[in-house]
């Protein structure tokens, strides 16, 4: 049971959305999904709550640093998403020292990029801290861009920037990024997954779905390259 936090301090950088997508999608492919919604305003919990979604995705709010690890404790799915709150505390450190994995969702900003490197180094040094009683522990992590042009769409020349000083610092990225698109805001508008609004005009449902599906298979061909001893 792989544990993913989706971590950055900055608000809006798209870990909500990312952390939705990438559930409902696994849940809807047969895999058995919770997530635990860590952000204040709960989005993910009101989505599941207050919608009509027929999705096997289980949703827990409500998380507090004191439940965090009885509730992980006592989960038992295929896989468990933390959407963790955009702000540094406790229980945010303590969702990253309990993960097998962590997901920075970036804007091509350079505000993003600044907040993305704190949330990078608090992956560290929470791996540091657990390597005093076990050297062999790793918290692996991967930037994810989000919010990025469509494919065949212009990329500003601030992005290209940023790409590449993300490549020069040697820092993990998913090659698939999650591109700006209607269809995610109306996931939360409409409280459905992609595949459930697949009848009502909402941008371009089928790149929409496309787009996810690249990210979730290349997120769980890592998951398990990382189970094999692979790459950190």
């Amino acid at each position: 049971m792989p544990i993913i936090a989706v971590s950055n301090p900055k608000g809006g950088a798209g870990k909500s959305t990312t952390t939705l997508l990438l559930a409902t999608h696994l849940a809807e492919q047969g895999a058995s999904v919770c997530v635990l919604d860590a952000d204040p305003n709960q989005p993910i919990l009101d989505w599941k709550t207050n919608g009509a979604s027929k999705t096997t995705l289980e949703v827990i709010g409500g998380v507090k640093e004191t439940t965090l690890i009885e509730t992980l404790d006592g989960l038992t799915q295929q896989f468990v998403f933390i959407d963790l709150e955009g702000t540094a505390s406790v229980l945010v450190s303590r969702s990253i020292a309990m993960a097998d994995f962590v997901i920075v969702p970036l804007q091509a900003s350079a505000v993003d990029v600044r907040q993305a490197a704190k949330a990078i180094r608090a992956v560290r040094d929470e791996e540091k801290v657990a390597q005093r009683s076990n050297p062999s522990r790793r918290i692996p992590y991967r930037v994810v861009m989000t919010r990025t042009p469509a494919p065949g769409a212009p990329v500003s020349s601030v992005q290209r920037q940023l790409e590449i000083e993300i490549k020069a610092a040697g820092i993990s990225r998913f090659k698939t990024s999650l591109a700006e698109r209607l269809a995610y805001k109306a996931v939360f508008v409409e409280r459905l997954s992609l595949s459930e609004m697949k009848d009502m005009k909402v941008g371009n449902l089928e790149a929409a779905y496309q787009n996810v599906h690249d990210l979730a298979e290349e997120l769980v061909a890592t998951l398990q390259n990382l189970g094999q001893g692979g790459e950190q």
